[in-house]
């Protein structure tokens, strides 16, 4: 039995790997990826399922496969799957040493946080799944640990696998590493300098995460990170080539000094230069995208390189009463949604009103003449050229700047309360048992106790007035408490029947904000 089967590896879905996400970065560099509606989807090392079945289910028509070491939590993916009523997802316990996939052809090809922990053998098999079952149009996630950043990494690493080098059972290893991080931590404070600092820093990291993650990122037996051109060459070998990382952001010039942009962009090679901005950003993990090596990537990006694309806006307004003044704002402060230290302004009429146009839609991404055509009806000087050739161009910068996520996939659910509401049936049944859930965005939510029981009753079955029924049932049985004003909401009480519609209509708010209702 190996250590995933006695300790499982947490399985969430991860929206860099979608393959909305890797064919709309196919898109925009001049490919035209597989139709996602009917793809082959395969995810090497796919745990007990979290990342495949919210893709299978937002896909019913595509295939999808899932490839796993770990036989216990294999079994915990097809219970998943046959929960959900999915018969669009086939799973597989078995190394990929082993696996025969034979002439099958896969449109898109996954493999997350695996490379970097298996053996040498175990990764050249991967890059050669890739070259040779890689569809003509496909599109290969992979990622992996990377030099230099691991270096700082691979130093608390060994400490933690040296002082827990005599126990074989996983909690003991994980307990252990554990109190080699707090004697460290209490007995560096003496020290002094760098080191000091980047000791503090890397312990207070781990100190914080999971007892699994620990375990299987950190403590595993093969830990291998490379650099990124040595990566490449590996994946050469087997008729591949860059197609881009998966966060878009870290490939651009323009988000580093004048000296750095000015300096790399002599350099002809994208690999060469971003190795180099590798080593500047000291950085310790990746996720590129591979593709044919007789694939014609188109690197000088422009508005046709958008125009099939949809886009999400991933900052937020620091005044949100902006929104409702749209005709007269000619700058915006922003705030990014997954940081709060990171801001950002936008200037200009144009450019203010579309972008706030995207907010209204939020989390539903829209299309570039979607956003051109609502702007037209607010700025009523501007002509739809002047407007879509200024947006147009500001997209392509926000894009590479991190504003602006791009999917090509419709969305398949909505901000419109229906009344029968549905929440994503992955979501629902994911509720049942954890408090993080998968949203149609292919992102993690995060539901408090409460919401994860009003989330069983949002089936598309039941109207918001039966939701409240049963809600009131939970409470009167003491199985249940929902708090109005500070107070706890008591059964039989007057303040049931005042406070529960509004707060199913709250929590129904709540599930459309963040992509979890069904259209």
């Amino acid at each position: 039995m190996n250590t995933y089967d006695e300790t499982t590896y947490p399985s969430y879905a991860y929206d860099y790997t979608a393959p909305e996400r890797m064919g709309a970065i196919g898109r925009l560099f001049g490919m035209v990826p597989h139709d996602l509606e009917n793809a082959r989807v395969l995810e090497i090392g796919c745990a007990s399922g979290g990342n495949i079945l919210p893709m299978a289910a937002r896909y019913p028509n595509a295939t999808f496969v899932g490839i796993d070491y770990s036989a216990v939590q294999i079994d915990l993916a097809e219970k998943a799957a046959a929960a959900m009523n999915l018969d669009n997802v086939t799973f597989h316990a078995k190394s990929i040493l082993n696996i025969k996939l034979k002439n099958e052809k896969f449109d898109f090809i996954i493999a997350h946080r695996v490379y970097s922990w298996v053996p040498e053998v175990v990764r050249k098999r991967i890059l050669e799944i890739c070259g040779d079952n890689l569809s003509r149009k496909g599109v290969a996630y992979i990622s992996y640990n990377t030099l230099p950043g691991w270096n700082s990494v691979k130093t608390i690493r060994d400490m933690m696998l040296y002082h827990g080098r005599n126990f074989s059972d996983p909690s003991q290893k994980v307990l252990e590493a554990r109190r080699m991080l707090n004697f460290v931590s209490e007995n560096i404070q003496a020290s002094a300098g760098p080191h000091k600092q980047l000791m503090e820093y890397e312990i207070k990291t781990l100190q914080d995460v999971d007892d699994n993650y620990l375990l299987h990122d950190h403590l595993e037996a093969t830990n291998d990170p490379c650099y990124f051109h040595e990566f490449i060459d590996q994946a050469k070998k087997q008729g591949l080539q860059y197609l881009a990382d998966a966060e878009l952001p870290t490939m651009y010039l323009g988000n580093h000094t004048d000296q750095v942009s000015s300096t790399l962009m002599q350099l002809n090679s994208n690999i060469e230069q971003e190795q180099y901005l590798d080593f500047i950003n000291n950085r310790r993990f990746r996720m590129t995208l591979l593709t044919h090596d007789n694939v014609e990537l188109k690197r000088n990006v422009d508005i046709s390189s958008i125009e099939s694309l949809l886009f999400s806006p991933n900052f937020a307004l620091k005044d949100a009463g902006s929104i409702n003044v749209v005709t007269s704002v000619e700058s915006l402060d922003m705030v990014s949604v997954n940081n709060a230290e990171v801001t950002a302004t936008l200037t200009g009429k144009i450019e203010c009103a579309c972008y706030i146009e995207l907010l209204k839609a939020a989390p539903v991404p829209r299309s570039l003449d979607d956003i051109v055509k609502s702007a037209v009806k607010i700025l009523n000087n501007e002509s739809e050229k002047d407007i879509r050739s200024v947006f147009g161009a500001m997209v392509l910068q926000m894009i590479f700047k991190g504003m602006l996520s791009i999917t090509s996939g419709e969305p398949g659910f909505t901000k419109n309360i229906a009344d029968k509401p549905e929440i994503f049936p992955p979501a629902r049944v994911q509720a049942m048992t954890l408090v993080t859930i998968p949203n149609m965005l292919h992102q993690m939510v995060k539901l408090s106790d409460d919401q994860r029981v009003v989330a069983q009753y949002v089936t598309g079955e039941n109207t918001k007035e039966q939701i409240i029924s049963a809600l009131e049932e939970h409470i009167n049985k003491g199985e249940l408490t929902i708090n109005a004003d500070g107070n706890a909401i008591e059964k039989g009480s007057d303040d049931m029947e005042k406070y529960l519609p509004q707060y199913i209509d709250a929590q129904l708010s709540f599930f459309a904000n963040n992509a979890l209702l069904v259209a």
